[in-house]
């Protein structure tokens, strides 16, 4: 019950140490076939950046894809997509703006809030530099 985090990175300090750098994070996991309500959603250290609730009562498939880029010193610009698949497909697109400081680790994670166990899987994460 509650907010669970999946999977996290930590972003090495200094990773956006000039701007137009970046990263790409992609997740991908599963949603369990009940009723209990689902939400997942991606962090940028304490930015979420993507919030989705899933499908309920059908087998799913689920992934996003987020790139985030250094605007200026400790400020990103990012935007998000997700895409769930099953019966009932679901495309949820976001943007916007960040406010993190880049001189110390970004921890990027997944989270799922749900009912159960299970009721959220994440099977994978990368994140890949943008120069």
């Amino acid at each position: 019950v509650g907010e669970d985090d999946l999977i996290t990175y930590s972003l090495l300090a200094n990773s956006f140490s000039a701007n137009a750098k970046g990263v790409r994070i992609t997740t991908w996991g599963t949603a369990a076939n009940n009723a209990n309500a689902k939400t997942l959603k991606v962090y940028f250290g304490t930015q979420i950046i993507i919030t989705t609730a899933l499908t309920i009562n059908q087998v799913g498939t689920w992934r996003t894809e987020s790139m985030v880029f250094r605007t200026g010193s400790n400020t990103q610009d990012w935007t998000s997509q997700l895409l769930q698949g099953g019966t009932t497909t679901i495309v949820d697109v976001e943007n916007g703006t960040a406010t993190q400081t880049d001189s110390g680790a970004i921890t990027i994670k997944c989270t799922g809030e749900a009912t159960s166990d299970n009721d959220i899987v994440q099977e994978g994460l990368l994140v890949e530099y943008l120069a």
